[in-house]
């Protein structure tokens, strides 16, 4: 359970085997977040389970300004994100978009790719490759649950874009596992492997409107060689 966007794709449609995945603006997001709105919302998306049969609604919600926007994992699904961020303002953003975009990509994932609150934080040309892969068999017909822990985040500067930011954090998805997406029934052939513990990359840029954006992905550093991604 390893699935992370790269912006070839090749990368993950290699290492797709017994792998999991995982961010908006909130102008679409932003009324199941508040009081106001009129109508309540949805049941969180539940495969297997009796709330499978809805739509995949993006009813995510954000405690405030500065918070990730967590989208409405059923109860058998935990995302747990690091709450670190850094001093510099620009930086901040960059990281609280991709932090975002993590979340919003492993919904995708868990709602068998019909979630696409993810478009949101991404440019065209990786919107492309990221429709390409949730598309793809091993997505569409799968869920996952179990707990997932993003941490240990960084955010330095591109080294070929300076203009660009590049965020990066370690992945850790052994306690997860992949599910059938219509019964919920557990995927055989599955057990936590050094796989199970990477640091991903993300490079971030700003769109003419300011907004950063996730524009592409870096290869996958798994454990050993990323020591600090595995506990």
């Amino acid at each position: 359970m390893n699935r992370h966007p790269v912006l070839t794709a090749l990368l993950a449609a290699a290492q797709a085997s017994a792998a999991t995945r995982a961010v908006l603006i909130c102008a679409v997001l932003i009324c199941s977040g508040l009081t106001a709105c009129s109508s309540p919302p949805p049941p969180a998306f539940n495969p297997g389970g009796p709330a499978s049969t809805a739509p995949a609604t993006p009813m995510a919600t954000s405690s405030g300004p500065g918070s990730v926007i967590m989208p409405p994992f059923g109860k058998n699904a935990h995302v747990i994100m690091t709450d670190w961020m850094p001093a510099d303002a620009a930086m901040a953003k960059a990281a609280l978009a991709d932090k975002d975009y993590e979340l919003a990509f492993l919904y995708a994932e868990y709602t068998g790719g019909k979630s696409q609150d993810w478009t949101a934080y991404v440019s065209r040309t990786m919107e492309l490759q990221v429709r390409a892969l949730l598309a793809k068999p091993d997505v569409t017909t799968e869920s996952f649950k179990g707990t997932i822990r993003i941490f240990d985040m960084r955010v330095i500067r591109d080294p070929t874009v300076p203009a660009d930011l590049d965020v990066s954090a370690c992945f850790d998805n052994a306690k997860a596992v992949n599910t059938n997406l219509g019964t919920g029934a557990v995927l055989p052939g599955q057990s936590p492997s050094d796989d199970s513990y990477y640091r991903f990359t993300d490079q971030l840029a700003q769109s003419p409107t300011g907004q950063w954006q996730v524009i592409s992905n870096y290869p996958l550093v798994y454990y050993p060689r990323a020591k600090e991604c595995k506990p």
